[in-house]
């Protein structure tokens, strides 16, 4: 619980600018003004009241001037205590609303900033929803610190001074009291609703979690008509919830219960000793109405305050999660070199321009080993060089590790031993928003942010024109696509891209990594989803564009990287062959027989392709020829 409070206030401080202070500041003042106004109008009242009960002379009634006096005072200081209050939120509205949304910007930014392994073992919807409790914890801690804490308490204490100038030490201590009994009670109730509200946040974020993931898989769950089996995780999901919601409910009830026996008890004693203080002569008929009044008077605040610590412990549990994400090791905890030089080998962040403004580096690969889970090893030191400027074509057999080379090279993993090197430069030691400035990826699963498609193509690169964008495009052979919508680059693609087809999805992904224009170029699988044709033409163009790159291209297709200026076949966590596509077919080994069953299997390289060597296409028209002829 000390350790929540403790990263709470660091959190709210650490997101409190400038403007935020000197509104809390103002809110504090008017928040004791207004406290004290509470505290100090029952005292004209009082005099009022002893005023109308004194025998005298006409000078001392009703009409005097004394009187009225009182009167206004009370009124006044009532209605200035008004206007305090419907001030207050001006001020602190501001102020918190600047707050909730520097604090989620604080987390998205870590959560932009974990690695990729973290992500992959926790669902985003959980995320989402964690940024959202984080707010709403907080959007309650401020209001209740600045609305109900400390009013009350300013409240309370000048009750106080002004009760012990009464002369009843027993009225006195009946306030001290049943202050102590209020706070003894939500005090010892407080861990207990904390612990509760995470447990409510916990079971939120699993609803929310469940109904992001069939959300954004609905086209699975409609072909597979799956329907009833996600309504039945989701009432799983809200039964939980409703449970601990019920289970923190019926605490909060149980704590309700025991505070209003100790207002009913409190009011009773005070009438009693009030009473009992006229009836003596130590108290006038104003000071028995003032007692009493301050025993409301306090007994609201105390329950304000009682339900401030009540929600303040949820708060904290709604905290928590969010507390715990920004516990976690970000990326830029590692790797801090902006643009090193080795050995006269420098690294440069690409122009804003697009261009490489040097040679491509070199990478290599040092006894890498790799596994996702332990016993499952990707790569058993994998020893690999590619050359600077040179294409290198990466094949193999599903689960090979082609993929996880990739994501290997950006970082988006971390291998258990061995290193990576651009250069003769460790990429442990560059920055990774430097590292993946220096590369663009074409990935084998495109996925598209709901935006336009010309925000999509230029997302890597902010600030292009609508002239490179379109240019991109054209080198992807997405144009007359985009030119033929409605609303061309404007036109919004969907959730996850949806409203494009799976090709479509990779021309965006291939445009996106043309207008980049890096030093290494990494094309994962970019093409599958193309027919012949349009592989042929992109694959032109990516020719072109990958002249003075370092280019790695990983493809199931052999056709895709049979131009290479080097191919490697992986195989067991390792290099099975390594050579050019007509050296590797002359061995007959791994390489020859992928490319031997893919003939077989109907899948050869297409024989109008104007990118492969007269004797291939010869061979694809040979074995086209044979498919129709049977």
């Amino acid at each position: 619980m000390r350790e929540v409070v403790a990263d709470a206030q660091r959190l709210l401080r650490a997101c409190a600018d400038t403007s935020v202070r000197w509104k809390w500041l103002g809110t504090v003042v008017l928040v004791c003004l207004g406290g004290l106004l509470a505290a100090l109008a029952p005292l004209a009242l009082k005099g009022m009241v002893d005023a109308l009960t004194t025998n005298g002379s006409a000078s001392t009634g009703p009409t005097s001037a004394a009187v009225l006096l009182l009167g206004l005072t009370y009124i006044l200081a009532l209605g200035t205590g008004r206007v305090i209050a419907e001030l207050r939120p001006l001020l602190a509205g501001t102020a918190e609303q600047r707050l909730l949304a520097r604090l989620a910007h604080r987390i998205f930014s870590h959560l932009l900033d974990l690695p990729m392994q973290f992500h992959l073992s926790r669902r985003s919807g959980e995320l989402v929803h964690a940024v959202h409790m984080a707010s709403r914890g907080c959007q309650l801690l401020t209001t209740h610190l600045v609305n109900s804490v400390l009013p009350v308490l300013v409240e309370i204490v000048a009750i106080g001074l002004i009760l012990a100038q009464l002369g009843q030490p027993a009225l006195v201590a009946c306030f001290a009291a049943t202050a102590l009994a209020y706070l003894t009670v939500f005090s010892a109730a407080s861990l207990t609703i904390t612990a509760r509200a995470q447990q409510v946040s916990d079971a939120s974020m699993g609803v929310n979690a469940t109904l992001t993931d069939a959300l954004a898989n609905y086209e699975t769950i409609k072909t597979f008509a799956a329907e009833p089996t996600f309504l039945t995780r989701l009432a799983g999901a809200t039964k939980l919830l409703e449970l601990r919601w019920h289970r923190l409910y019926l605490l909060r009830a149980r704590i309700g219960g025991l505070v209003a026996v100790i207002f009913t008890l409190s009011v009773a004693a005070s009438l009693g000793l009030a009473a009992s203080a006229v009836d003596s002569g130590t108290l006038t008929i104003g000071g028995f109405v003032l007692a009493n009044v301050y025993m409301l008077q306090v007994v609201r605040p105390l329950e304000t305050l009682g339900s401030a610590t009540r929600d303040i412990s949820q708060a904290l549990g709604w905290i928590s999660p969010a507390l715990d994400l920004l516990r976690q090791p970000t990326e830029s905890s590692s790797g801090t070199l902006a643009a090193p030089s080795v050995a006269g080998a420098s690294i440069v962040t690409p122009s804003k321009h697009g261009a490489a403004p040097h040679a491509a580096p070199s990478i290599r690969f040092e006894r890498v080993w790799f596994a996702h889970d332990a016993g499952r090893p990707v790569f058993r030191g994998l020893r690999l060089q590619i050359p600077s400027g040179s294409t290198m074509g990466i094949v193999g057999t599903s689960g090979s590790g082609k993929s996880s080379l990739a994501r290997l090279l950006m970082r988006l993993h971390e291998p258990q031993s061995g290193r990576i090197l651009l250069d003769g430069i460790p990429i442990q030691s560059l920055s990774h928003s430097l590292l993946r400035s220096l590369v663009a990826m074409v990935p084998q699963d495109t996925t598209l942010f709901n935006e336009t498609l010309a925000y999509n193509i230029g997302v890597g690169r902010p600030g292009a024109s609508q002239a490179e964008i379109e240019q991109a495009a054209q080198r992807a052979q997405l144009h007359h696509i985009v030119a033929a919508l409605p609303a061309g680059y404007d036109t919004v693609v969907g959730q996850r891209g949806l409203k494009l087809s799976g090709g479509e999805r990779q021309r965006v992904a291939i445009a996106r990594a043309l207008l980049k224009a890096p030093p290494v170029m990494v094309l994962d699988e970019a093409t599958s989803m193309l027919d012949s044709r349009t592989e042929a033409a992109i694959l032109h163009e990516l020719q072109a564009a990958t002249a003075r790159t370092t280019t790695i291209m990983i493809a199931h297709r052999l056709s895709t990287v049979q131009r290479a200026d080097n191919i490697v076949v992986l195989g067991a966590g390792r290099i099975v062959e390594q050579g050019t596509h007509a050296a590797l077919l002359a061995q007959g080994g791994a390489y020859a027989a992928l490319w031997n069953r893919q003939m077989r299997d109907g899948s050869p390289p297409d024989q109008n392709c104007p990118l492969l060597p007269k004797r291939v296409r010869s061979r694809a028209r040979s074995v086209a020829s044979r498919r129709r002829c049977a």
